[in-house]
């Protein structure tokens, strides 16, 4: 029960301004279980909807405001926000199901999205935009952790995936340097 409250606070925390996304904590719950995982990944969705509702007023009540704090977070460059308006622009909200792919946060597509959405639609393209990427998280690591390091300790699956995201977060932050 924990594990669901800490992904429900995460999926909300990184919806929001928070950096990190929950797939961290949700990569570790997977390796108790599966099932565990998949029940994780429905708290982290409602926690990242929630926030996301939250963005989206946000944005739309002061869009400057939210631009200025954005580009406060470690990773948001000017350009991310510049491509999340033209792709919003271009596309409308399905735009925001590519955010994952190219790295872009799911807080500047909610910030944006009373550009050229209601809230309903926002929230029903933010399900799958969302829980995709959670459940791949879910399923993937503890196969590839149970394939490359069979029998290894709990503690030791959990240090690997640890490590894991340490070089993924070295390697995006270098990336997204502003």
């Amino acid at each position: 029960m924990a594990g669901n409250i800490l992904s429900f606070f995460w999926g909300f925390a990184e919806a929001t301004l928070f950096f990190i996304v929950p797939d961290v904590g949700l990569s570790i719950i997977a390796l108790q279980g599966v099932n565990e995982g998949l029940i994780a990944c429905l708290y982290a969705l409602a926690g990242a909807m929630t926030g996301g509702t939250m963005m989206f007023y946000w944005g739309r009540a002061s869009v400057e405001k939210v631009t200025d704090i954005l580009h406060k977070i470690p990773a948001i460059r000017t350009k991310d926000t510049q491509k999340v308006r033209a792709d919003l622009k271009a596309s409308g909200i399905m735009a925001m199901m590519f955010g994952p792919i190219l790295g872009i946060p799911y807080k500047i597509y909610a910030s944006y999205a009373y550009q050229v959405t209601s809230i309903f639609f926002f929230l029903l393209v933010s399900i799958p935009a969302r829980i995709v990427r959670f459940l791949l998280v879910t399923y993937a690591t503890p196969y590839i952790i149970h394939k490359f390091l069979p029998g290894a300790s709990f503690p030791s699956q959990v240090q690997v995936t640890l490590a894991f995201w340490a070089v993924f977060y070295t390697a995006y932050f270098f990336i997204k340097r502003k």
